[in-house]
């Protein structure tokens, strides 16, 4: 049952799909967007400036206040797509997989833009691609044809306003985590290679292959129980109740993947099970295992980065991380360098909490914005 006001209506009667492109001066010109311009939550990332000339043939145009729709598969259940909300001209080009959609005079273009960013626009859309595996597509039909209870026009400025202020608290969030993590990064270089020394430590450092400081051991696993869409698991976690005495270890460990997410790291302290892919770090002598924790962190990709890759996956060779240098300070320094940089961890912990909780508010208040569960009040 529609709200008091509201009308079941068609996207295709509220939006031109796909317009065409008018007359405009060869030597102009004009904004570019490719699909790489646009993120996996619907934002536009990156403008660049062409010359007309070059993008008046085979690509979507689009002008200010427009949406865009990434109609291809992945790209499409991803999320991409954007508002173009700010252009540096007043039209552009972008990829022939986008569908651009133009808000008539009686829909609100934000308010439009949020619905094809919803849950069920997504949802249904994928279920009505059309085309062979890898090049399936959302029709412009669907599009057309997809139904939405839509408020009067200064509600659906009321609800895109509401619902833009949530993105700006979101966007606010990213910016604060891409900055804590550039400078957890930063802190990193300093104290693990021994640039900046920590008041009251002096002492020269070592450096020693990794088979020095700990057992290094694979995972028993077979990974073929765990490959999902051709990526492995590097390790299980103890959530489970019951664990084969034949795959579990019970100790404290550094867990390296070896193949999928290769180099990602994990410290456990109980009882686990590891595939075969994964290698298994333990009995530390002579080291701080959270010193030695971020220390691979921070160079093992880099390591690894320089390694010649086999076939399609790559992995890291048991070798490689036997003579993986560590360079190591006395161990009282290693230690208050492992809680400073525990500590910047937490924080991004936090930040990350934050940026979930914010994004998942936001979506339980699109559902009920967007369907008019829940009203607001306009002036």
């Amino acid at each position: 049952m529609l709200p008091e006001g509201w009308k079941s209506e068609k996207l295709g009667d509220l939006c031109t799909l796909n317009p065409k492109c008018p007359h405009i001066q060869s030597a102009s010109l004009t904004s570019f967007i490719s699909m790489d311009g646009v993120s996996n939550d619907a934002k536009i990332s990156r403008v660049t400036l062409h010359h007309f000339k070059k993008e008046k043939n085979g690509f979507s145009y689009f002008q200010e206040h427009d949406i865009l729709v990434a109609k291809i598969t992945p790209c499409f259940e991803n999320g991409k797509g954007g508002y173009l909300d700010k252009l540096p001209t007043s039209h552009g080009f972008g990829s022939t997989e986008f569908h651009v959609l133009r808000p008539s005079p009686n829909a609100d273009g934000k308010f439009i833009y949020y619905i094809t960013t919803s849950e069920r626009f997504r949802t249904l859309g994928e279920m009505n691609m059309q085309g062979s595996a890898g090049q399936k597509r959302v029709p412009k039909n669907f599009i057309e044809r997809f139904s939405i209870a839509t408020p009067p026009l200064p509600e659906q400025k009321k609800i895109a306003a509401i619902l833009s202020t949530w993105d700006r608290a979101i966007e606010g969030t990213e910016k604060l985590l891409a900055n804590s993590q550039q400078q957890k990064k930063a802190l990193m270089q300093q104290l693990l290679t021994g640039k900046k020394r920590l008041p009251g430590f002096t002492g020269a450092w070592k450096k020693k292959t990794l088979s020095n400081f700990c057992q290094i051991k694979t995972g028993k696993k077979d990974v073929n129980e765990g490959c999902e869409n051709g990526k492995y698991p590097f390790f299980t976690c103890a959530k489970q109740h019951t664990f084969s005495n034949n795959y579990s270890y019970e100790c404290e460990a550094i867990l390296i993947a070896g193949n999928g997410e290769v180099g990602k790291t994990h410290y456990y302290n109980g009882k686990f099970e590891a595939y075969q892919r994964t290698y298994i770090l333990s009995d530390f002598t002579n080291i701080s295992v959270f010193f030695l924790l971020h220390f691979i962190e921070f160079f093992l990709p880099l390591d690894i980065s320089k390694e010649k890759q086999h076939g399609a996956m790559p992995y890291i060779k048991l070798g490689t991380l036997k003579d993986f240098s560590v360079l190591t300070p006395p161990l009282p320094e290693q230690e208050v360098i492992a809680t400073v940089l525990s500590t910047a961890d937490e924080e991004i912990a936090a930040i990350e909490s934050d940026l979930s909780r914010l994004r998942q508010e936001k979506k339980a208040l699109m559902q009920q914005l967007l369907t008019g569960k829940r009203r607001v009040k306009v002036d």
